[in-house]
């Protein structure tokens, strides 16, 4: 192992310091302050320095007394013979005890939990230095922590904060940079039309999201242009519920019992300016899942599909089901049950990070008043606001935790 210590006027520099002479695998041992500034005791292991140390030569063994040959006398009747006596065997050599094996494995192991607990120090290290430096930006990482803002978006969004914003100018500067990395379309399917099939996990609102789309479009524009069809044959009572729909705003509703035959059915659709398209809902783990939405995203007919996705469903399903309908080649979202949200910081992280964008947003059952067209900022207020009333509170293990390891780069 390999110990340095680095003296600088801040932990900053003291760090920076390490890094660049031992690494990124460098670990801090202690830190204390000095009437200059700071000194850091750093070490890495041989490991990570790409160093390892000698081993001891092997003891060689002592060379053995040679005594010269004995001669052996031979028999009459077999030197007769022309034969030659075997020489006598040597004695075997005494058994070498060999070293006992090191337990590597827990070595390893041991190595690893150190580096974690060093590796936690240092962050904490880092975080409280922050604070100091910075307390605007820490503040603010803990508001956004608090919204269930994922910890990379957060970082990077209070990166972008000007060094001595108050924290008011601070915390709208926050607000809008978040707001630009959400992705809108407007109110453009209700204005323009379009054919959109509708695609999700079950239980996310597809059927209801479509009946809200379709009676809008009816007070909008009539039905003389509208066309509903129910392609999903998985759930019960499907394709009565479409027919239903269909019969109470006077519109034609096409069964479709397989999706291959999507393309001529649009063909035949090609007057209607707007087509909607309900569904089979699907599990996430479903191993048909894939090789459908493929086929969907191959029916042409410029159709185009939108994943619908439940604000109320933790973050980490919502980026699962984002990657899972990923062959369905979604151009925008529609996101339903915000009403029924904990959080929305964490859904708003996953459709940024995915540059998926957001079309309409639904906020309860009524039809069709529970829907609206998205709006960026619109959404980022509602998760700040829905924080705020939840009391959503992040404590300061957490952002050492998330923040510690990055909070060199944040101010």
């Amino acid at each position: 192992m390999k110990i340095t210590r680095h003296a600088a006027p801040d932990m900053r520099q003291a760090l920076r310091a390490v890094r660049d002479q031992l690494g990124p695998d460098a670990v801090i041992l202690a830190s204390r302050r000095t009437s200059t500034g700071v000194e850091v005791t750093a070490a890495i292991d041989f490991e990570s320095d790409g160093h390892a140390p000698e081993q001891p030569a092997a003891h060689a063994a002592p060379p053995q007394a040679i005594e010269p040959p004995v001669a052996v006398a031979t028999p009459p009747e077999v030197q007769s013979a022309g034969a030659r006596m075997a020489p006598p065997e040597a004695p075997p050599a005494p058994d070498v005890a060999s070293p006992p094996a090191l337990p590597s494995t827990t070595m390893e192991s041991e190595l690893k939990t150190l580096r974690r607990m060093l590796e936690t120090q240092l962050a904490r290290l880092a975080w409280s230095d922050l604070v100091k430096r910075a307390p605007i930006h820490t503040e603010m990482l803990r508001e956004l922590t608090e919204v269930g803002l994922a910890t990379d978006l957060a970082a990077e969004v209070v990166s972008a904060l000007p060094a001595g914003a108050e924290l008011i100018l601070a915390r709208r500067l926050a607000i809008a940079t978040v707001a630009q990395k959400l992705l809108v379309t407007g109110d453009r399917w209700l204005q323009e039309g379009g054919r959109i099939a509708l695609v999700g996990p079950t239980g996310v609102g597809k059927t209801t999201v479509l009946a809200k789309l379709a009676v809008r479009w009816a007070l909008l524009h009539g039905t003389r242009d509208l066309a509903l069809i129910s392609a999903d044959s998985l759930r019960i009572g499907a394709h009565e519920q479409m027919q239903s729909l269909g019969q109470l705003l006077g519109a034609p509703v096409h069964v479709l019992e397989d999706c291959a035959e999507l393309p001529q059915l649009l063909g035949r659709l090609a007057q209607r300016r707007l087509v909607l398209i309900d569904t089979a809902g699907s599990s996430q783990r479903d191993t048909q899942l894939g090789a459908r939405l493929t086929a969907l995203a191959s029916a042409g007919c410029g159709l185009e599909t939108a994943l619908v996705l439940a604000a109320s469903t933790q973050a980490g399903a919502v980026g699962e089901a984002v990657a899972r309908f990923a062959p369905a080649q979604p151009a925008s979202c529609v996101l339903t049950k915000v009403d029924e949200a904990a959080s929305l910081g964490g859904t708003l992280s996953v459709l940024a990070r995915a540059r998926l964008p957001i079309s309409y947003v639904s906020e309860g059952q009524r039809v069709p008043e529970d829907l609206r067209p998205a709006r960026a900022l619109e959404l980022v207020s509602s998760a700040v606001q829905l924080a705020q009333t939840s009391g959503a509170v992040a404590d300061e293990d957490l952002l050492k935790r998330r923040f510690g390891g990055v909070a060199h780069a944040i101010a």
